[in-house]
């Protein structure tokens, strides 16, 4: 984003999203889905907090701003509050006799999805409380605050969850609750939750290592817990997250996201959710460098959705505008995580994983240019692939060790039983056959970072002789390969070897050489190797035993060396 992270521009692209989101607002008086959303994917009303919940709260977040002459006019703030009522009755008619809410596209009379709602509508009785006398705000506030009764009354009645960051929502939306409509009974169901403790290891990760989506939700649910009710552990435990998604955040503000359990793993985009987050957490005096991630995320993002900049705007309109500060960021550094199995590392643009207990072994980009994975392969029993099982950190770098024996029975052959084995109990006397092993495919991958990338370093270290391996590296299309004889821009799901010498993958400004290739074989899909479809997998092929140094070097692709 262009426009500085403030009050003033923040409410305005607020609004402006509201402008567009009041497009898809139903009006039909007498109808039940009048001021709901309309989900533009199914056409369905859509009162959750994926829909009209965020059109409430973001019309309320406006007309406060109006109130305090930040932003609109008069005749605005009357339209909007209009709006944000119309939308918030949707909302309470839509709330089943339990008090709860459904998400259309999967969960239905949801404790979870209602505290997501009760969460962001506690914000609008918060925030609009100095004007709860005002006739133009008391229908909205009064509906918000029936939704609010009803919707708590329903997950404090065993309203349950399902993911790790469903409870602290629930559990934050509930304290919330308890702040702007006193009276209500939610102390048993909170301490329920808080005695399972927050899921936060000791690399400061939460549960479910999601830095692109869940993370922000976990985080901001426990900032708002942490401020409402007496749990002391629970700051600390976003603090610590916070922490370490510094060191998972690469140059241009995109996130590390092959650490996470959910749907953005292996992603690379800008987690603006967690700007809110470290606004919310530098205001209450923590990390100084928590301001500078904020707007350094802020300052990244192509574009901001209409969530984003509700929660953005609440913690703007409560504690007011917050500069980035001078504090720097983390940005040379090599970071164990050792209970995740990860290694981090960054030189400036640089920036370098490598994972332990997958095949995805390592991951590199500068720039535009990215090594999306790096996989190590052997045609070998079906148990080939390269999957670390330790990740040691060494002088200057990590050595990934894979012992090859994940799969009890393999590598080996089944010897007969020397009596009848029906079809039907094949399976069952699997177990009971004697088993002709031989060695496992046992390997080590050595990395140790340079100022311009990384050396590598690929042995056997026991296994069969004359196995057919390969070390595949794969990025993204949209670049320029270019070797001392070809020069092409590779398609999604393209295989090229690199025999011999060096290979070059330009993309704009930014380059990786790969040096020297390796010429063992021609299998251009090898059986038991994860495939590419979506992207260009370049390959270095070998038969065992193996003994290959390597480099992969990054850089302007105009300062380096022309392998032309």
């Amino acid at each position: 984003m262009e426009a500085p992270l403030d009050t003033r521009r923040v409410m305005a692209l607020l609004d402006d999203a509201l402008t567009l989101t009041l497009r898809r607002q139903v009006h039909a008086p007498g109808q039940r889905d009048d001021g709901a959303i309309i989900a533009p994917d199914t056409g369905l009303a859509d009162v959750s907090h994926g829909g009209t919940v965020p059109l409430v709260v973001g019309c309320s977040l406006v007309a406060v701003a109006c109130e305090r002459g930040i932003a609109g006019t008069p005749a605005r703030r009357a339209l909007l509050l209009e709006r944000a009522a119309a939308a918030a009755a949707a909302v309470a008619r839509a709330q089943r006799p339990s008090g709860l809410i459904d998400l259309l596209s999967t969960n239905y009379d949801s404790s979870p999805d209602t505290g997501f709602a009760v969460q962001a509508l506690c914000v609008v009785l918060e925030l609009a409380a100095p004007y709860a006398d005002d006739p133009a705000w008391q229908p909205l506030l009064a509906t918000v605050r029936q939704v609010v009764r009803r919707g708590v009354a329903g997950i404090c009645a065993d309203g349950g969850f399902h993911t790790p960051n469903h409870r602290w929502v629930i559990a934050s939306a509930l304290a919330q609750a308890a702040a702007v409509c006193p009276g209500l009974d939610v102390a048993a169901t909170i301490e329920a939750y808080l005695a399972e403790g927050v899921d936060i290891d000791a690399d400061g990760a939460f549960l479910e290592r999601s830095i692109g989506v869940y993370d922000g939700v976990t985080d901001r649910s426990l900032l708002l817990l942490a401020e409402r009710w007496d749990a002391p552990d629970v700051r600390e435990a976003v603090r610590r997250n916070l922490t370490l998604d510094l060191h998972l955040l690469h140059a241009d503000g995109t996130a590390e996201t092959g650490l996470s359990r959910r749907q953005d793993h292996g992603t690379r985009r800008v987690p603006l959710g967690l700007a809110s987050c470290y606004l919310h957490a530098a205001a209450l005096g923590d990390d100084p460098r928590f301001a500078a991630a904020a707007h350094l995320l802020w300052r990244s993002a192509d574009e901001v959705g209409l969530g984003d900049l509700m929660w953005l705007g609440w913690v703007l309109l409560r504690f007011g505008d917050i500069g980035p500060g001078d504090a720097p960021l983390p940005d040379s550094f090599v970071h164990l995580l050792p209970v995740n199995g990860a290694w981090r590392a960054r030189r400036g643009a640089l920036s370098v994983t490598a994972f332990r207990d997958t095949s995805h072994l390592l991951a590199m980009s500068y720039g535009a240019a990215e090594l999306v994975s790096l996989r190590i392969s052997q045609t070998y029993f079906g148990v080939g692939r390269f999957v670390a099982d330790a990740l040691t950190p060494v002088d200057g770098g990590v050595v990934l060790h894979a012992y090859g024996r994940h799969d009890p029975r393999r590598p080996a052959y089944e010897l007969p039983l020397g009596r009848p084995v029906p079809p039907a109990t094949w399976q069952q006397q699997m177990s009971e056959r004697r088993l002709r092993r031989v060695p496992p495919a046992e390997s080590s991958l050595t990395l140790h970072l340079r100022e311009d990338g990384l050396a590598l370093r690929y042995r056997t270290l026991d296994g069969l002789d004359g196995v057919t391996a390969q070390v595949a590296l794969d990025v993204r299309p949209g670049g320029i390969w270019e070797t001392d004889g070809t020069a092409l821009m590779p398609v999604a799901g393209q295989v090229i070897f690199l025999r011999r010498g060096r290979g070059v993958m330009r993309y704009g400004d930014d380059a990786i050489i790969i040096e020297p290739g390796a010429d063992g074989h021609r299998t251009w899909q090898m059986r038991h190797a994860e495939p590419a479809p979506d992207l260009v997998r370049i390959v270095l092929t070998f038969r065992t035993p193996i003994d290959h140094a390597f480099v992969l070097r990054v850089g302007s692709a105009w300062a380096l060396p022309d392998p032309l």
